[in-house]
């Protein structure tokens, strides 16, 4: 199986450094949507057989840009972005955002997914994934939280607890092979 995973474009908040959770009234910003429109051409000599996204909107509007070959969408709540509850919206420099993605560290905000519990679950997504379609290649649209969580499945947790390391830029596409 062959799975490609790229991070939804750029919105105003991500752009003001905010934090960004599982609110739906992010949108694309222009420049995100000239993100996936960039990140369309190298979609489109991907070999893919349907698509993975989650449900909030900046991936749904990114998915209608980069799915050039029209496949499948399925959508999953398992690949929604980490709820950071109170800290939603707020600036990043506003706490302690190093520690937000740190494994070994847990962040106790109101609303708020703990860490180990949002990877948890993106795993357990990969696991039913890769039971389910063990020979397919599939496009993942998804948030940088996720991405994070996907980056230590397949390359382990870092000593250090910082997950930040798997992040992704929007649009970024990486690819990984599960055998």
């Amino acid at each position: 199986m062959e799975l490609y995973v790229i991070r939804h474009g750029q919105t105003a908040t991500n752009a003001c450094k905010g934090m960004v959770g599982r609110k739906q009234v992010y949108s694309l910003t222009e420049k995100g949507e000239e993100q996936a429109r960039n990140a369309r051409s190298e979609v489109e000599k991907l070999d893919y057989d349907f698509v993975i996204c989650s449900p909030l909107k900046r991936t749904q509007d990114t998915c209608k840009i980069v799915n050039v070959k029209n496949k499948e969408v399925i959508e999953d709540n398992r690949i929604m972005e980490r709820d950071c509850g109170e800290m939603e919206g707020k600036p990043k420099e506003s706490f302690d955002y190093p520690h937000y993605w740190n494994y070994n560290y847990e962040f106790d905000f109101e609303g708020m997914t703990p860490i180990k519990e949002f990877v948890k679950m993106v795993w357990d997504f990969l696991e039913d994934v890769k039971a389910k379609y063990p020979d397919k290649k599939i496009l993942i649209v998804t948030h940088n939280g996720v991405c994070r969580a996907i980056g230590a499945y397949f390359n382990g947790i870092p000593e250090d607890g910082n997950l930040s390391k798997y992040a992704h830029e929007n649009c970024e596409i990486k690819k990984y092979i599960v055998e």
